[in-house]
């Protein structure tokens, strides 16, 4: 009988509590044993007020855009509360990748733009232009994210001529709860793969414990996390093909499938 492609193989995860068990149940159907240590959490924004506002006037917006599932999630809550449910089945939406326009679909959303390459600057480009030449100088876009998230989505539909409006829906902050986990982990020097998909779980790992990792690969969910690591001082050893939870089990399967990569980095099964 074949062993799962992930067997023997013990892969911290760093997600947020009350997200990590979709991921966490895609490792272990790949035989994986789960650690789960949520770098960080997710608190109300410093105006939890913005949201509210915009929730009561999504008809106004051109195109929707929420950055994150959390952000959905808040939004639906805001929509709720502001008996503007009727938005989202006529809104334009975007999303920046399958998970957040899955949950956008889940709210009621009829139909959601998602860019062939999951990162903010391919998203904006793909609003460009869907929005036609005629439209953009008055095109008015809803942004709504985690306060002081990446800029590069509303500066380039700035640039482009749209006229954009931002609604944080949450803060993020680092979890201190977990430091002993991480640090168990770390040092017994048990661990196979550290996986990252978010740049604020990478940056709060790195307050939390340093640039370090007892041995372990780090993996990423795309390109832009994988940078972020890089610049905290983490070697990043795989970088998902496809940027979601799917795509990065993928990706440590296929790396796992390489003769002599585990023994080679760690001396251990």
């Amino acid at each position: 009988m074949t062993s799962p492609p992930l067997a023997g193989q013990h892969v911290l995860v760093t997600r947020p509590a009350g997200q990590t068990e979709g991921f966490r149940t895609l490792l272990e159907a790949a035989g994986a044993t789960v650690t789960t240590a949520p770098t960080i959490r997710l608190v109300p924004a410093a105006d939890p007020e913005a949201l509210a506002r915009a929730a009561a006037r999504l008809a106004e917006y051109d195109w929707i855009v929420p950055t994150s599932v959390n952000a959905v999630r808040r939004l639906g809550d805001a929509v709720s509360e502001a008996d503007s449910m009727c938005a989202l089945a006529t809104g334009r939406f975007a999303a920046v990748g399958p998970a957040t326009a899955d949950a956008l679909r889940a709210l009621g959303v009829a139909e959601c733009l998602v860019p062939p390459i999951y990162r903010g600057e391919a998203l904006a480009d793909e609003i460009v232009a869907a929005t036609g030449p005629e439209s953009r100088p008055d095109a008015r876009v809803l942004l709504v994210q985690a306060e002081r998230a990446r800029p590069v989505l509303r500066e380039r539909l700035v640039a482009a001529g749209a006229r954009v409006d931002v609604a944080p829906a949450y803060a993020v902050e680092v979890n201190p709860d977990v430091r002993d986990v991480l640090r168990e982990f770390i040092e017994l020097g048990r661990g196979d793969w550290l996986t990252f998909t978010a740049s604020s779980a990478a940056r709060a790992f790195v307050q939390l414990v340093g640039a370090q990792t007892g041995g372990a690969l780090v993996a990423a969910i795309s390109p832009v996390t994988a940078s972020t690591l890089a610049e905290l001082g983490l070697p990043v050893h795989v970088v998902a093909a496809m940027h979601s939870m799917p795509g990065l089990v993928d990706a440590l399967v296929a790396s796992a499938a390489r003769p002599g990569r585990f023994a080679a980095t760690h001396g251990h099964a």
